[in-house]
């Protein structure tokens, strides 16, 4: 008779014993579920909910891998219907909010997605997802300071993303704090090496450049476009050729702007920029019929520029045409009261969260000035606060015809 050697009789001892069996435990499966789903392995995750439903004590773990799998192919009723029986659970309550915020923002709940991100963010300060999905709804909003609350949180949280400072960048350039903007924009352009996926720096470069503009500093807009990399977009490098056009053009060295802005037009013949920067060139050398068809193409591709108005209007009167030259200076007035107008609208949007109104208003005015995304964003957002309002209906019905 062969003996059994004690390694294996040790085995089969334990097998026998209470505990010892080599089947998961219900955490260690519910472990591999969320890996899975991090992986986006759905039929790993399909194949341990399948495990799991089998088991008494695992409804909450099986539910919560069930609302993960009915979210992947967006059926937003059955996750809602689980998430509202397991969310108090505190191992996956972070995850069951989240959860939640997409279900309600596909469906348009924007005030319920919301509430759910703000509470979040005070019983997971720590979540950079909730804290990115409010700068986005707030932006959309025109809630705009506290967007700014939460890029400043996303900024502390990482380090490397250039994203939250380019943003408050942007605001602080539509608010026309260029100081401000320019604190932004250079400290994302510290963190933009920082992590490659998000090497925004051409961009950033780029929009700093135009702050630098606007305050005449034009040898501080030249350095940072002469940054700009070689793989730059060709929208990019247009735009950029166009700002480097407008400083040559301030600077007085005319072979330059004209060499530029002719590269930027060819590399983009729709860019309004360059066909404005055409415009007062051709006419500061005398070109004043090029100037005209400069600048009235600028006119129909930006028609909320009121620079290009009032140029428009000292070409046509060069010209003798003093009635357009009129009507070219009224647009150019109009356009600078309806922006001053919608920058005081956004800072009253910001402290009032709930009124559409506000919102209505601004976007009539950014249709105004022929910014139609603009428009749609802000007609939208006072749909998420009062689905029901009448103006932004017909707005919105409008704009998609």
């Amino acid at each position: 008779m062969t003996s059994t050697s004690p390694k294996l009789l040790l085995i089969i001892c334990c097998l026998l014993l209470p505990g010892c069996s080599s089947e998961p435990t219900t955490e260690v499966l519910f472990q591999q579920g969320q890996a899975a789903i991090k992986s986006e392995d759905w039929s790993q995750v399909r194949a341990i909910k399948n495990q799991l439903a089998e088991r008494e004590a695992a409804e909450i773990e099986t539910k919560f891998l069930e609302a993960n799998l009915y979210m992947n192919v967006l059926n937003y009723q059955e996750v809602m219907e689980r998430v509202g029986v397991i969310a108090s659970d505190k191992r996956i309550r972070e995850d069951c909010m989240l959860l939640a915020v997409h279900c309600f923002t596909a469906v348009q709940d924007l005030p319920s997605a919301m509430r759910t991100l703000e509470e979040m963010s005070v019983e997971f300060p720590d979540n950079i997802d909730a804290h990115r999905l409010l700068i986005a709804h707030y932006y959309d909003f025109g809630a705009l300071q506290q967007a700014m609350r939460h890029c400043e949180r996303v900024s502390s949280l990482a380090p490397t993303d250039p994203r939250p400072d380019r943003l408050m960048g942007l605001i602080s350039k539509d608010f026309e704090k260029h100081e401000l903007a320019i604190q932004h924009y250079l400290e994302a352009l510290k963190r933009a090496p920082g992590d490659p996926s998000f090497d925004q720096a051409d961009e950033i470069r780029t929009e700093l450049a135009e702050v630098y503009i606007r305050m005449r500093n034009y040898q501080a807009a030249q350095t940072q476009l002469d940054q700009l990399s070689s793989t730059a977009t060709p929208p990019l490098q247009a735009t950029a050729n166009a700002y480097l056009a407008d400083c040559a053009l301030a600077l007085g060295q005319f072979e330059d702007a004209e060499r530029l802005v002719n590269l930027s037009i060819q590399q983009d013949p729709t860019l309004p920029h360059g066909q404005t920067i055409l415009g007062i060139l051709s006419m500061q050398i005398g070109k004043t019929e090029q100037a005209r068809t400069a600048l009235e193409k600028a006119a129909e591709l930006d028609p909320g520029n009121d620079r290009v108005f009032f140029q428009l209007s000292n070409v046509l009167r060069q010209l003798g045409e003093s009635e357009l030259a009129d009507q070219a200076f009224t647009r150019h007035e109009e356009i600078k009261t309806l922006k001053l107008e919608y920058i005081e609208l956004n800072v009253r949007a910001a402290q009032q969260t709930d009124n559409a109104e506000i919102r209505v208003r601004i976007g009539a005015i950014a249709e105004k000035l022929g910014d139609l995304e603009a428009a749609v964003s802000w007609y939208s957002g006072a749909l998420g606060i009062d689905s029901e309002n009448e103006e932004a209906l017909a707005a919105l019905r409008r704009l998609s015809n």
